[in-house]
């Protein structure tokens, strides 16, 4: 509640806006676990990530000690995914013991993610003044952000958190604060390595193709290869059994790209959904409504005449993913996407506000015409421009 509280109340200057944000965030979160919470609307891996974190805890271990127990860490996360183990055992002892704990973690980064996505907004997309307020409530708000961080336990809100601080981090490298940028950005792709792998390399591959499609002399392109080169090999000798190991597994899953996308797009159709994923069911409502929106948002940055390098690294950021999407099957269905809900609420948002402009400018422009059609009809002097 304090935490929504002070900074919707930073972003909107509004105490009209923050105090029932702050009301209505706590009290999902406090209705849904103090009287609802049965247990049907969760997974295995999220009580694994409850025993992973129980078990850290246990043995007191935390950042201070993680590199001194490094293999019992490994062998509590059964791999790669130990961190979220590490983030349940900090949860536990912020909050107390309980699978609560970690969604109300998960709940506080929702409000960073807004916080962060509202100033990206207000930088690179344009929308300031009320229209950043507005879109830091959208946010704030998201159904399927809002379903997913207060529901369940996963790690697909912190992994989403980490898009947008990376995202964050590529908008002040585009603005020239390049060490403000690599510190935010060189902790996140550490993290991510142990955690999602996949993303740092699929951001590694937006910027490589961001900065060739900018360079424009020769030489530059050579040059630029060469450097690139150079990073990936030290990044393979570097993890290379994690690259090789990523790489065996999407040949094995790879599908049908038309099917896939349509799949990664389109799931869970509302009210059609398993048991688990019963929570799904508004915000699969909402996304499905919305989809008209998204398309035009998307259409709307697209068609712009000059677009920033920001918008250019979003785009391909978008396309590289939803084209990764597509064709490996293990990565489409709703949890996964969840990750990719900033930039979907973008498209969602810029859909909407583009209509409403687009709708209150046509209005404007029919009140003279219209206005002199009942003058005609009514035989009375017309007095309009």
């Amino acid at each position: 509640f304090i935490v929504t509280w002070c900074v919707a109340f930073y972003v909107t200057r509004s105490v009209v806006f923050s105090l029932p944000a702050a009301f209505l965030k706590a009290g999902i979160f406090l209705i849904y676990f103090g009287f609802l919470f049965d247990g049907t609307f969760t997974f295995l891996d999220d009580w694994r990530y409850v025993a992973g974190g129980m078990a850290l805890l246990n043995e007191g271990i935390g950042l201070s000690n993680l590199a001194e127990n490094w293999g019992f860490v490994l062998m509590t996360g059964g791999g790669d995914h130990f961190l979220y183990h590490l983030y349940n055992a900090y949860a536990f002892r912020f909050f107390g013991i309980g699978y609560y704990a970690p969604v109300a973690l998960n709940i506080l980064l929702t409000v960073l993610v807004a916080w962060t996505g509202s100033i990206l907004g207000a930088k690179e997309f344009g929308l300031i003044g009320q229209w950043r307020k507005i879109f830091f409530m959208f946010l704030l708000f998201q159904p399927d952000i809002l379903a997913w961080s207060n529901v369940m336990n996963g790690k697909d809100i912190f992994v989403l958190s980490l898009h947008v601080l990376l995202l964050f981090a590529v908008s002040l490298y585009f603005q020239g604060r390049i060490n403000l940028a690599c510190a935010i950005a060189v902790p996140i792709v550490a993290i991510l390595l142990f955690l999602r792998f996949y993303v740092p390399l699929l951001f590694s591959v937006v910027f490589v193709i961001h900065q060739l499609l900018a360079v424009k002399r020769l030489h530059h392109v050579i040059w630029f290869i060469g450097t690139t080169s150079l990073l990936l090999l030290g990044a393979v000798m570097t993890v290379g059994n994690l690259m090789a190991s990523a790489w065996a597994n999407l040949l094995q899953d790879i599908g049908n790209p038309f099917f896939g996308f349509l799949r990664m797009t389109l799931i869970p159709i509302p009210f059609n959904t398993e048991l688990n994923y019963g929570f799904l069911d508004i915000p699969a409502l909402f996304h499905w409504i919305l989809m008209p929106m998204v398309i035009y948002g998307l259409i709307s940055l697209v068609s712009q005449k000059k677009n920033t390098p920001f918008i250019k690294f979003f785009l391909i950021y978008l396309a590289v993913f939803m084209m990764l999407y597509s064709v490996y099957g293990e990565l489409q269905g709703p949890r996964h996407r969840v990750q990719l809900d900033f930039a979907w609420t973008v498209l969602q948002f810029i859909g909407i506000k583009r209509g409403l402009v687009w709708s209150l400018t046509l209005r404007r422009q029919s009140q003279p015409a219209l206005a002199y059609k009942k003058a005609i009809i009514s035989n009375k002097p017309f007095d309009g421009v």
